[in-house]
């Protein structure tokens, strides 16, 4: 059902549709649509995990022990959970343990950490001389564990690096390590990347910056916004002169 709503969302998107027009045309919220609209492919839709219930979180020693001990079954340790004073549904033990299931992380680990995915993410976006020395050794033992999140964390730093130094000269290099990972969700950044290569490629070598001009794009827009649409362009012009 997935693959083939995405196929149905991004062949309309192709052919000129609107986002708007998508969702009256499939029945679909927007935000679903938009979500739709960000996934280069199915699998990264597929891929996406669900974030644990925090009727969960002091109970998953628990769960990981019987998970190791061969019960993986989600019936049984609800009932289990429900003697331990688990409130929560069944359905969230279920998700949980689907997780366990599909990712490449095993149920042990999440008993040795507790940092929430925010936090982790944080830590690999900023530069390792930024970490502190905690946050250092608890990235360490959760790339141990990940051999995913190991290519990841090697990614995001060459292309921070590439970004921070103007090192365009290495983008192609990356766009074919991350279009061969075995993360969706970089080789979908990597294939996005190439819809407008040579701005990228400028981007991550020159000295200029389209910044200001954006800036500018966006106080238009902004003024624009504040008379709703229904001045014309000499008054624009005035407004715009006068916010000089």
């Amino acid at each position: 059902m997935t693959r083939q709503r995405h196929a149905e969302i991004h062949a309309l998107r192709d052919r000129g549709v609107g986002t708007t027009a998508i969702s009256v045309t499939l029945n679909l919220d927007g935000k679903t649509v938009r979500r739709y609209l960000r996934a280069a492919t199915a699998d990264e839709l597929l891929t996406e995990l669900v974030p644990r219930a925090r009727e969960l979180d002091e109970h998953v020693a628990y769960l990981a022990e019987r998970w190791e001990q061969g019960c993986t079954n989600a019936a049984r340790l609800t009932t289990e959970l429900r003697d331990r004073g688990y409130r929560g549904s069944e359905r969230s033990v279920r998700r949980l343990l689907h997780t366990w299931r599909d990712c490449t992380i095993k149920p042990a680990a999440m008993t040795a950490i507790s940092p929430k995915p925010r936090e982790v993410t944080g830590w690999l976006i900023r530069p390792v001389a930024e970490r502190t020395e905690p946050e250092h050794a608890d990235l360490g033992r959760i790339l141990q564990r990940c051999e995913s999140l190991r290519t990841v964390d090697r990614l995001v730093s060459d292309f921070a690096g590439m970004l921070r130094q103007r090192q365009g000269q290495h983008l192609d290099t990356w766009i074919t390590q991350a279009q061969a990972s075995a993360v969706p969700q970089l080789a979908g950044f990597a294939a996005g990347l190439l819809k407008d290569y040579d701005a990228v490629r400028n981007g991550l070598t020159l000295p200029w910056s389209s910044g200001a001009v954006e800036g500018n794009v966006c106080k238009l827009k902004a003024i624009k916004r504040q008379m709703y649409g229904r001045a014309n362009f000499d008054l624009l012009r005035r407004r715009v002169i006068l916010a000089e």
